[in-house]
This record gives structure tokens, sequence and C-alpha cells, in this order.
């Protein structure tokens, strides 16, 4: 038998249980890519900040692994247990949206002005942003001193002209390749760099005579070595060629100069860093590479995600992880402390100057990529194999890029 005692007691316990429930923190689980160790005390710092700053929503991080991080996502949100946030390239948020993301672009309207517009663009598909822009890499020209000397060139370039004409010199007077072109992230990226279309009303246009002549730019320049012999040469080998003097530029970003400090300090002192050629300004910089939080379908409280959406890609945190990084933030107040920060204006180190140069064109820098069509990683492959062949010389390049764009247009006519 309850007593009026017992019943006080039991109410006062129920209304207890109420009140802790109602003050349990909506936790918010983020995902970075590959970021793990080096970053460690970096994201610690953030969600220390940010778990002390209310009692509303618990922020939690967890760092996987480069490979690791699609199917992790694809199983989770499969699982019903997708994490708030998580940071992917703009190539992996053009893949998965809109099929596994929530689109954002309602969200993050009241507070998208801090973002650069190439960062949100960027972060686009289709008219829906669908992440919140996180940190950016662009491309900066690293050249040998001694080769460039030898061969009379000034590290200055305006133009793709003026690159290729650089590096044929560089050729001719030390019988090496004057550049390593990036080819191995695929040729879209050079015909967008040179404002040229991929597709126009549905249909595959990029076998246009102007097109073609691009292509064949570069298949000359291979057959006579003017650039380097290797059409898949990856970030690894970029850095060893150039670490053993068999290079004369590459374009890479900043972060590429402390990899060479470490291969070979020899010919990381006698390297040196330009801007890379905004194409006369026409278009935006070439080799842009972006970052941005993503949100996985399935969440039970949206709101909690975009403020710590909102949160960690905020102008101070990512002033800080760029500190931290030598990459560039994609909010335009992060961007203009660094460019202004006086050791980074007076600095002379390399790596500092890499970052100085890169700056310059970060507000303009896109993430090229193949976008709005079927099977995106099929597509880039039907492409880049018959691409590559023209440049080796085994297939003329108009005949290549008939047969590509045959290929796609198959694709295309079935969507």
């Amino acid at each position: 038998m309850k007593t009026a005692k017992t019943t006080l007691v039991l109410c006062l316990s129920s209304m207890a249980m109420i009140s802790l429930n109602a003050q349990a923190a909506t936790e918010v689980e983020f995902w970075s890519h590959a970021l793990g160790g080096t970053y460690d005390q970096y994201h610690k710092n953030i969600v220390d900040k940010f778990n002390a700053s209310q009692k509303e929503i618990k922020l939690v991080h967890k760092d996987l692994s480069w490979g690791g991080m699609k199917p992790a996502v694809v199983a989770a949100i499969a699982e019903g247990k997708a994490p708030g946030l998580v940071m992917v390239p703009a190539e992996w948020m053009n893949e998965m949206a809109p099929k596994l993301l929530t689109p954002i672009t309602k969200e993050i309207a009241p507070f998208k002005a801090q973002y650069t517009d190439a960062a949100l663009e960027n972060a686009s598909k289709n008219g829906e942003i669908y992440g919140f822009p996180s940190y950016q890499v662009t491309a900066v020209m690293v050249y040998n001193k001694d080769m460039l000397a030898k061969a009379g060139v000034k590290p200055e370039f305006k133009t793709m002209d003026d690159v290729f004409a650089a590096a044929k010199k560089i050729k001719d007077k030390t019988g090496k390749p004057g550049w390593a072109p990036k080819l191995q992230d695929g040729f879209q990226t050079w015909f967008m760099f040179q404002n040229l279309p991929l597709v126009k009303d549905n249909k595959a246009v990029f076998n246009s005579p102007a097109h073609a002549a691009l292509v064949q730019k570069f298949a000359d320049a291979y057959k006579a070595g003017i650039i380097v012999k290797d059409t898949s040469l990856t970030f690894d080998k970029q850095i060893a060629g150039f670490a053993n003097n068999s290079i004369g530029m590459f374009a890479e970003g900043g972060h590429a100069v402390i990899k060479i400090k470490d291969a070979n300090p020899r010919a990381y002192a006698a390297a040196g860093v330009t801007s890379f050629p905004l194409n006369d300004a026409k278009t935006a910089s070439f080799g842009g590479w972006s970052t941005m939080y993503v949100v996985p379908k399935g969440q039970k409280n949206l709101a909690a995600v975009v403020k710590a959406g909102q949160y960690i890609t905020s102008d101070e945190v990512q002033y800080e992880f760029s500190k931290a990084s030598n990459t560039y933030a994609s909010t335009k107040q992060a961007n203009a402390r660094l460019a202004n920060d006086p050791a980074m204006k007076n600095a002379t180190d390399l790596g500092k100057v890499a970052f100085r140069m890169g700056a310059l064109t970060i507000d303009k820098s896109r993430h090229f990529m193949i976008r709005d069509v079927p099977d995106e990683a099929l597509m880039h492959k039907l492409m880049n194999d018959k691409i590559d062949a023209a440049i080796q010389g085994r297939i003329p390049v108009q005949k290549a890029l008939d047969e590509a764009v045959a290929a796609w247009n198959q694709r295309l006519a079935k969507q």
C-alpha cells in the first residue's frame, strides 16, 4: 500500500527524471577524413570549446581513413545511424547528392554570406547547397630556380601558353621535361580551366575544334618530351621527380613544398614558387580542391546539425585550421586575416611564400569536376582513357574525342 510520503517521493523522482531528460544534450557526431594524428589536438580544442559554450548540443568527433569514409557513410545511413556531418571533397558530394545527402540550402541561407562564392559553388549541385564549406587547396607553380635560370625563363606566367613556352625552353636547355602537368585528375579540369564546356543541352560537346586544339597541345608537348611522359603521375611521383631534379616545374598545393623539403633538402633549397596563371582572368584559378561537411540523410534533429556545421566551418575555427595545416579557409574573413597576418606577409620560408601565392587566387578557385551526368566515375573513365591514348600518340586526337563524345551521348540519352 502506497503512503502519501511514498507517492510524493515517486512523484519527485519522476519529475527529476523528466528534468534530466529535458536537459540531455543532442549529440552531433562529425566525421573528418584522413586528419587523425596530426590534427587530434585541434579537433579536441574545437569540440571542447563548443561543448563548454552551451548545453543543448554535444559535439563528438571521429576521424576516418580516406578509403574507409565512403563505405562507412553508406553503411551508417543504411543502418539508420548516420552521423550529423561528414567531411568530403567536392567530387564525393557530387557523387552522393541527392541520393545520400540532405540539401541545406534553406538552413545555410542566414549565414552563407560568410563563405566565398567559389566555395559555395563547389558545395552545390543542381541549384542546391549540400555542404558547409571547409578547407581548400589551390595550385601554385613550384619551379627549379637553377633550371629556369639556365633556360632564361622568368617565373611569371599569365597564360597556359606562357607555361608551355617556358617548359620548351627548359627542355631545350637542360634535356629534362620542363613541366609535370596534373593529368591524373582527369582532362575535364583543363577543359573547364580554358572555359570549354563538356555538355550542352544534354549532349557532350568536348570534341569541338577548340577542345581538340587543347588536347593536341598536350600531345605535341608529350611527344617532344616537354612535359613528363606519364599521364597518371601521382602527387608522390611529382614530389619525387622534382626532388631528384628531373622536373623543371609542377603545379600543386602549397603543402607540396613541405614534402619536397622532407624528400631532399638540397632540391628544396633550389625551389621557387610563383602563382599559377589565371588564364587572363577569364576563368577561375587552377588546381582547386575543396572540402565540405555534408549532412547524410536520416537526421533526427537537423537544427542541431546545422548549428554544429555553422560552428565547425566558422571564421574562427577555419582560421585556426588554416594556420595549422597550411591550407586555405572557405570563409572570407578567415582568409582576409591570414592574408594580413604580418608573420605570413613578411615570411621568406618557402612554405609560407607558397601559401601567400595561393592566397592571391583562392577566392576564385573552383573545384573542377564532371557534374550532372549519370555515373560520374564511368563518364570520367570514358573520357580520360581516350584522351590519355591521344596524348600518348596511340590514337589521333580528333578520333579520340569523337569516340569519347559518342560514348557519353549514349549514356546521356538514357537519362
